[in-house]
């Protein structure tokens, strides 16, 4: 992942870089142009349009991050995919998310799609269904690159009616988030499958002990973007080759990322 070769760029020569990038396309605009995530992240090949790239999304208003989407690393699987960092939590891990694969369940024109879960903060996501909520405002289509980007509406995220609200009626603020790639989703969630290797952010190295490595977004914070680093110990170090359980395909090992806080247009 990141290690002592990642050098922390500014976001907007990053996020400047991806858009000259060839083959970039957009998909079309949602209403509204409030506050946005701009999600950028860099791998070490190629993204595999087969394997399975999750941004995961916590809408609980939880400042005090008491949880958030890790990893699902090890059977049972449940969804496949992802699961909350707090087994014990009456709340779930992620409540959306958006995916970029051209083998998941609903794959729209430039791959990446929106997913919400039903129920919200209080939905199960093992039942392993979700509600489709189109592309992504504006997403970057790889090409045969290694890079993922995209941008993301806060209203997006917005409840369903009937759903709690966690956030009262206001935009959301504190959001729990999480970067998962992965070669797959077992079909059966009890058998141990040799073909899965996971990335995430943090430490995923088989012993490390630190898979539940989320980060906490602060909304308000417009302009504010949260990034990956080369420090260890930090909560957003990102170590070179620690895809679990083993170093595997390049195309799922992440080396960079960063989520910038984007205000309305």
């Amino acid at each position: 992942m990141s290690g002592s070769n990642y050098t922390a760029i500014p976001a907007a020569a990053v996020l400047a870089a991806v858009l000259l990038l060839p083959g970039c396309a957009r998909a079309p605009a949602a209403a509204g142009g409030g506050t946005r995530l701009v999600v950028f992240a860099r791998f070490a090949g190629p993204i595999n349009p087969n394997f399975q790239y999750f941004f995961l999304i916590r809408n609980a208003n939880d400042p005090s991050a008491s949880n958030g989407p890790i990893s699902v690393i090890e059977p049972p699987y449940g969804n496949g995919f992802a699961t909350a960092a707090s087994p014990g939590s009456p709340t779930a891990g992620f409540t959306d998310f958006v995916e970029y694969s051209r083998v998941q369940r609903t794959v729209l024109t430039t791959g990446y799609t929106v997913y919400h879960l039903p129920g919200g903060v209080n939905g199960d996501p093992n039942r392993n269904i979700f509600e489709v909520r189109g592309e992504p405002d504006i997403a970057i289509v790889p090409n045969g690159g290694s890079v993922l980007r995209f941008e993301l509406d806060l209203s997006r995220l917005q409840p369903n009616p009937g759903e709690p609200d966690p956030n009262g009626g206001n935009p959301p603020r504190f959001l729990q988030v999480n970067l998962v790639a992965t070669t797959t989703t077992p079909a059966n969630p009890s058998v141990p499958d040799p073909n899965k290797f996971v990335d995430a952010f943090g430490e995923q190295r088989l012993g490390s002990g630190t898979f539940n490595s989320f980060v906490t977004l602060d909304a308000s914070q417009v302009g504010r973007v949260y990034q990956s680093n080369s420090i260890p110990g930090d909560p957003q170090y990102e170590p070179d080759n620690d895809t679990y359980p083993a170093a595997s395909d390049p195309a799922v090992e992440m080396t960079a990322w960063s989520i910038q806080i984007q205000g309305g247009r």
